[in-house]
C-alpha cells in the first residue's frame, strides 16, 4: 500500500467513531505487506449481543479487524469482497477439546468448520508443540489454551493421569502443571476432598487457573474457586434436599481393585437418583453464589447426549458414518476402542440416561437465567465428538436447553473469550479484535443451526498455502476429498476458506 492510500485510509478511519475505536484500541493500523481486505454486504452479528448490522462492512488488515458496521465507502487500496446476503458472526470457540496434535487433520478441521479457538484439556508435549506449529504458520489450526495432564486420585481410569493420593502430592502437581507451560490445571472426578483442597489453594498461590470435573466427593458449593466446571457433574447430588446425606456415602465408597470403574459407576447412580430429591431453593442458592463468584458452566450437552446411547447406535448413525471418514486413523482406532469396551444398553437404560439429560438442561436453563456464565464446549476429540462439527451439534443442543440463539451463539465467542481472559482480543467482531470470523450462508439466530451453514472462514495470518491432507503422515491423511472441498485464497496476511 502506497503512502497516498495510507493517508487516505487514515482520514476515512477519522471520519467516524469506527475508525475513533481502532484508532484508541490499537494505536495507528499497522497495514499488511499483501494489503487489505473488506467484507462488504452481509450482515454482522457482532457477537457482543447488539443487534445485527444489515448491509455491513468488514476491513481486515493482517490479523486485525480494522473497523466494522455501516460503511459503505472504502479507501483506495482495499480489496473488497461482496458478501451480501451473507451473515458474518466472529469466530467460534470450543472450550473443551482433545486429540488436536493430529495437526494435519484435526487442527484444520476445527477451522473449516469455523471452529477459529479451542481449549485443549489434556495437556501433552504433542498438544504444545502442534500450538507452536500453528502459531509460526506451519500448520492450519485454530488459536489454543491448554490444559496439564489430568490431576486424578486412586482410581482413575485414564492412563497417563497425574495420581495424588496426598494434600503435599496434590500441591507438586500444581507446581508441575505450571513449569510444564499450561495455562490451567486439569482436575477430575476421583480426587478426594482434600487433594481438591490442596489444588484449589496451591493454584490460587501460584496464579494459576484450575478447571475441570468437579470431583465426585466434592460438593458444587465447595467448587466455586474453580474456574470452570464441565458437564454438568454432581449438581443434582448437590441440590438435593439430601445432599449431605448422599455425600457421606459417596466418601464410604471403597475401591474395588477387581473392578476399577465401579467407583465411577455408583457415583453417576447416586447422581441419577439425586434426581428425585432436587430442591429449587438449594439450587437457586448455589446458582446465585456461582453467578457472584464468576464460576463458569460448560455443559458439553452433545457428548452427554450421544454416551447417553447403546454403542452400536453411535458407531452406525448415518451422520457418524458420514464424518468418519475426516478422522485420522490412529484415533478412529482409539474410538473404536472405547465403544468396544462399553457394553449394549437395553432400551429402558436408554431411555433413563435420555430422561436424565433432559433433567440437566433444564437445570441449565435454570443456571443461564440465574446468571451462571455458560460457555460452549464438546469433548471433541473423545469418541465419536468430531472436532468442529461437534461444536455447532452443542449450540444446537444449547438452544434446545432453553438459550435464546444470541446467548447459544456468545457462549461460543464473546463469552468463551471472556471466560478465557481473551476478550481484549478475541470473540467479537469489532475493531481492534483478532481477524477471526466466519461467514455464513443463513442466519443463526433464525436458526442457530445455520452456525453448520458455513461459506467461509477468516483466520489469523497464515503463510502455507498447503490443503487439508496434503503432506500428511498415512497415519493422520484424511480420505480425499477434504472436509470443506475447499480452497483457500489469500488476502493478504489473512485467509479465507471457502466452502462450496
Amino acid at each position: 500500500m502506497g503512502d497516498l492510500a495510507r493517508r487516505d485510509v487514515l482520514s476515512w478511519l477519522g471520519k467516524g467513531a469506527l475508525g475513533a475505536a481502532v484508532l484508541g484500541a490499537a494505536g495507528p493500523p499497522a497495514f499488511a505487506a499483501g494489503g487489505m481486505v473488506a467484507l462488504r454486504g452481509a450482515t454482522l452479528i457482532d457477537g457482543t449481543g447488539r443487534a445485527p448490522v444489515r448491509d455491513a462492512t468488514v476491513v481486515l488488515a493482517g490479523d486485525r479487524i480494522l473497523a466494522a458496521g455501516r460503511h459503505r465507502d472504502v479507501p483506495r487500496g482495499v480489496r473488497v469482497v461482496d458478501v451480501a446476503g451473507k451473515y458474518v458472526i466472529p469466530g467460534l470457540w470450543d472450550l473443551h477439546t482433545h486429540a488436536t496434535y493430529f495437526e494435519n487433520t484435526v487442527a484444520p478441521l476445527h477451522v473449516v468448520q469455523g471452529v477459529t479457538g479451542i481449549r485443549e484439556m489434556w495437556g501433552l508435549p504433542e498438544t504444545h508443540d502442534t500450538r507452536r506449529r500453528i502459531e509460526s504458520g506451519e500448520v492450519l489450526g485454530p488459536r489454543m489454551v491448554i490444559a496439564s495432564a489430568i490431576v486424578d486420585g486412586p482410581g482413575a481410569i485414564w492412563p497417563g493421569a497425574d495420581i495424588v493420593r496426598t494434600p503435599s502430592e496434590a500441591r507438586a502437581a500444581v507446581h508441575r502443571a505450571k513449569d510444564g507451560g499450561a495455562d490451567f490445571v486439569k482436575v477430575y472426578s476421583f480426587l478426594s476432598p482434600e487433594c481438591y483442597a490442596a489444588i484449589a489453594s496451591e493454584a490460587r498461590r501460584l496464579r494459576i487457573p484450575f478447571a475441570g470435573h468437579v470431583p465426585a466427593r466434592v460438593p458444587v458449593q465447595d467448587a466455586l474457586s474453580q474456574h470452570t466446571h464441565e458437564h454438568l457433574y454432581n449438581l443434582f447430588t448437590s441440590t438435593s434436599d439430601n445432599a449431605d446425606e448422599l455425600y457421606a456415602r459417596l466418601r464410604s465408597l471403597p475401591d474395588d481393585p477387581a473392578d476399577p470403574n465401579w467407583w465411577g459407576r455408583q457415583s453417576g447412580r447416586i447422581e441419577r437418583a439425586a434426581v428425585a430429591t432436587h430442591s429449587p431453593s438449594r439450587a437457586s442458592s448455589l446458582f446465585a453464589a456461582m453467578a457472584e463468584r464468576g464460576t463458569w458452566q460448560s455443559p458439553t450437552l452433545f457428548v452427554e447426549r450421544n454416551m447417553s446411547r447403546s454403542p452400536e447406535s453411535i458407531v452406525n448413525d448415518p451422520v457418524a458414518l458420514e464424518r468418519m471418514r475426516y478422522v485420522p486413523v490412529d484415533l478412529r482406532a482409539q474410538w473404536q476402542a472405547i465403544m468396544s469396551g462399553r457394553p449394549a444398553r437395553t432400551p429402558e437404560e436408554v431411555a433413563e440416561l435420555v430422561r436424565f439429560g433432559d433433567a440437566r438442561m433444564r437445570l441449565l436453563r435454570s443456571m443461564h437465567e440465574a446468571g451462571v456464565g455458560v460457555v460452549a464446549g464438546t469433548d471433541a476429540g473423545f469418541a465419536y465428538v468430531f472436532p468442529g462439527f461437534s461444536l455447532h451439534d452443542e449450540l444446537a443442543l444449547l438452544v434446545r436447553a432453553g438459550l435464546p440463539p444470541m446467548a447459544a451463539l456468545r457462549a461460543a465467542t464473546s463469552e468463551a473469550a471472556r471466560c478465557l481472559g481473551l476478550d481484549h482480543e478475541t470473540g467479537t467482531v469489532t475493531p481492534g479484535k483478532q481477524a477471526d470470523l466466519v461467514v455464513l450462508d443463513a442466519d443463526p439466530l433464525a436458526n442457530i443451526t445455520n452456525v453448520s451453514r458455513v461459506h467461509a472462514v477468516v483466520s489469523r495470518a497464515v503463510t502455507s498455502d498447503r490443503p487439508i491432507g496434503r503432506g500428511c503422515s498415512r497415519r493422520s491423511r484424511p480420505p480425499r476429498g477434504n472436509p470443506s472441498r475447499h480452497r483457500r485464497r489469500r488476502w493478504g496476511a489473512a485467509c479465507i476458506e471457502w466452502r462450496h
